[in-house]
């Protein structure tokens, strides 16, 4: 579970929920049915104009589960685990394949099985693997693309619905009574205008930034494994491997691997 991840969104609802009831003495005013028509029922129709429905709907069966999923990549353990496997493939490359941990990064393991069952040379396994990742990273761009223009639409509808609602008030100023009913009726034309802002900034932008995230996370990890499997086919020596690794890393997490210390000391013994 994403901690961060809920506690924004108990801390978005919260927001608002304060800025609903104390800034008005009549909270039903917020409760427009047009308005919310005009903002979501407009960036669902555009959405559907931008996008394929299957894409739609790809992009929202995975929103809960990377909003909320733990998303904390492991790369010094993803360190570990490659430099424990370039010491049994160097003496037994059959044997590398049973020593992978269950719960290692399926790009990992696709690509130990690339190298050890298929036996694919030091320059097509390369070729392979990058077009995964660069695959991978065309479908995180295609996800993070529907959210950010999802996000840009609202705030265009709400203004959308403040115009309809300023002109409909403009035509009964006219009227007998009509100075009485500019305040209620100008505050009903723009809840439309807040909907569209809500929407957009406290759903939309984060659920696109937060894709984002998760996307260059994964990056990272798949660019870190490519190497670490063409360093074990080469049968490069584990402190190597370990070293070379942590250069993708940032400072702080560089000691936190230590496989690769245990590795060469254990090369020196032997």
């Amino acid at each position: 579970m994403n901690i961060a991840g809920l506690f924004g969104i108990i801390s978005a609802l919260s927001v608002v929920t304060f800025v609903v009831t104390t800034s008005t003495k009549n909270i039903k005013v917020f409760l427009d049915a047009h308005g919310a028509v005009i903002v979501l029922g407009g960036t669902l129709t555009v959405a559907l104009l931008c996008f394929p429905f299957n894409r739609l709907f790809a992009a929202l069966k995975i929103v809960v589960g990377k909003m909320l999923g733990h998303h904390d990549p492991d790369y010094a353990g993803m360190i570990d685990t490659i430099v424990q496997t370039s010491q049994v493939y160097r003496s037994n490359p059959k044997a590398s394949l049973d020593q992978i941990p269950e719960d290692a990064h399926p790009f990992f393991k696709e690509g130990m099985q690339m190298l050890v069952e298929y036996g694919f040379n030091s320059e097509d396994l390369d070729r392979i693997l990058q077009n995964n990742i660069d695959g991978k990273k065309k479908r995180d761009h295609d996800e993070v693309k529907v959210w950010h223009t999802i996000s840009r639409f609202p705030p265009a509808f709400g203004l959308l619905g403040a115009t309809v609602g300023m002109i409909s008030l403009l035509q009964t100023l006219g009227e007998p009574g009509a100075q009485d009913r500019i305040g209620p009726a100008m505050a009903t034309a723009l809840v439309a205008t807040f909907y569209g802002l809500v929407f957009a900034n406290l759903v939309f932008i984060p659920i696109a930034e937060k894709f984002h995230e998760v996307a260059q996370e994964d990056v990272i990890m798949r660019n870190l494994v490519k190497e670490g499997i063409l360093m074990i086919q080469e049968k490069r020596h584990p402190l190597l491997i370990s070293e070379y690794l942590k250069s993708f890393l940032d400072a702080k997490d560089r000691g936190a691997s230590t496989a690769g210390e245990g590795g060469a000391s254990g090369a020196k013994a032997a």
